[in-house]
Order: C-alpha cells, then sequence, then structure tokens
C-alpha cells in the first residue's frame, strides 16, 4: 500500500518525514513556478540556497551562474533575476547555471532534503501532469509513498500551494496502485476539487496573490495559472536540480 501525504507547511516534516519516499515541493506563487519555467527554457542547473548572501557566495564560486531570487518579491542588489516566470526566457538562461534564493520556496526545498526525501522533484500547475507521472513510477518502483510538501507563505498556510498539491493527489490516486490517502492529502484534495482549474483570477485572490499585485506583478500569475503546459520536472541530483521528463529516470533523484 502507498501512502499519499500532503504536508501544508514545511514545518510538519519534522513530526511527518519522507523517510526515503517520494517528495514533491510545491511554491505555485512562484519559485517551484520559476524553476521550472527555468529549466524548460534551457538552463543547465538551479542551484537552491536558504540565504541571499549565501546565493551572492555560491554565484562567486560558479563561474558564468545567474544570480536569481527574491525578498519581498523583488530581486535584491546585485541581483541577475527576480522570482517572476516571464523572466527565464532562453535567450537569457539556456546552458547557465543559475543560483537561486527565495523567501519561501527554497527554504522549503532545504527542508525536505533535511528530513531524508527519497526522490525529490517540484511541481506546479505548469508542470503537474509529468509530476504525477514521474512519482506514479516512483511509487510503484519502491512501494513507500509520496509526501507532497507544500512551502507555505511566511510560517502559514498557502492556498495556492494545496489547490496544487490537491490535483497532483487526484492524478495520483488514479495510477498509484493501493493509494491510502491521509487527512492532509484528503483535505487538499477536497479544496482543489471545490477550487477547480486553476486560473489567474483565483490565484489573485491568495495571500501570495494580493502580495504580487502590491508589487505591480499581477502578470506572473497567468504563468504561474498556467496547467499542464510544460513537461519538464525539476529534480534533485548531484547538488543541484536539473531538468528531466515525466516519467523519464524515475529512479533517480
Amino acid at each position: 500500500m502507498s501512502v499519499i501525504d500532503v504536508l501544508w507547511l514545511p514545518g510538519e516534516l519534522k513530526i511527518a518525514p519522507p523517510c526515503g519516499r517520494a517528495t514533491i515541493v510545491i511554491d505555485v506563487i512562484r519559485a517551484t513556478t520559476s524553476i521550472t519555467t527555468a529549466l524548460a527554457a534551457g538552463a543547465d542547473r538551479v542551484i537552491p540556497v536558504p540565504s541571499v548572501e549565501e546565493a551572492r557566495e555560491e554565484a562567486a564560486r560558479e563561474r558564468g551562474a545567474l544570480l536569481c531570487g527574491e525578498r519581498r518579491g523583488l530581486p535584491p542588489r546585485g541581483f541577475d533575476l527576480g522570482n517572476a516566470p516571464s523572466e527565464f526566457e532562453p535567450g537569457v538562461v539556456a546552458g547557465r547555471a543559475l543560483v537561486f534564493t527565495t523567501t519561501n520556496g527554497t527554504a522549503a526545498i532545504e527542508a525536505a532534503r533535511g528530513a531524508g526525501a527519497g526522490s525529490l522533484q517540484l511541481g506546479c500547475f505548469r508542470n503537474a501532469g509529468a509530476v504525477a507521472r514521474r512519482v506514479s513510477a516512483d511509487a510503484a518502483a519502491d512501494g513507500r509513498g509520496v509526501a507532497i510538501v507544500c512551502a507555505g507563505r511566511q510560517g502559514r498556510v498557502s492556498m495556492d500551494d494545496a489547490w496544487c498539491a490537491g490535483h497532483l493527489v487526484g492524478r495520483l490516486v488514479q495510477t498509484v496502485a493501493e493509494a491510502e490517502l491521509t487527512d492532509g492529502a484528503r483535505a487538499a484534495q477536497a479544496l482543489s476539487a471545490r477550487l477547480g482549474r486553476p486560473t489567474a483570477t483565483g490565484l489573485a485572490r491568495t495571500a501570495a496573490g494580493r502580495a504580487l499585485g502590491a508589487i505591480g506583478r499581477t502578470a506572473d500569475l497567468a504563468v504561474c495559472a498556467g496547467l499542464d503546459d510544460l513537461e519538464v520536472v525539476p529534480v534533485w541530483r548531484d547538488g543541484a536540480l536539473v531538468g528531466s521528463r515525466g516519467g523519464e529516470d524515475a529512479d533517480g533523484g
């Protein structure tokens, strides 16, 4: 039997660590959407780091790397790119390493790695189908189940992340044999069913969406609401996130 769990905040990892399960980290607005977009645009790899200072130090060590990310939604001083998905165009990022730090998303990635995630991948609405296919293959291979980790926002539940998590649960129960849902997974699935297909308008009603509106980045929400328009799955490999396709190298977290 494969247990499918949704952790609504990274803090739950201390109570329910993945213990080798296939693990998906979600930060829809905007880190996992932006990283997925960057790898789909041809970025060589993405190196997530927790702090701005560590990002600057890592970028200095990585010759030719782009320094990317945000604090309070905007790129810190001296950064090459922020955290808006539209910034990660092929002409800018193709073939480049990206050093990436954000307020919530990269912290959640670090927490999942530290808690014993098995294969680690990033999910968003844009690659939901590809992630579900890849993780279904992982679950079939090892039978350990799936942990979906929502990044949240400033230590609180984020509706956009739970919405996406529910979409993934709905897909996984159709393909993972003998799936058993935790209460967290059932709650996310119920929320997703209630909210339906993601839209920019729906995301704009979330706390993260309203915060983007306050800094003039509402246009990012249309990209974040794209559903199944990318096949790339960011997966953790050799100290960085690299692009894979749904179902490809399903054992290689």
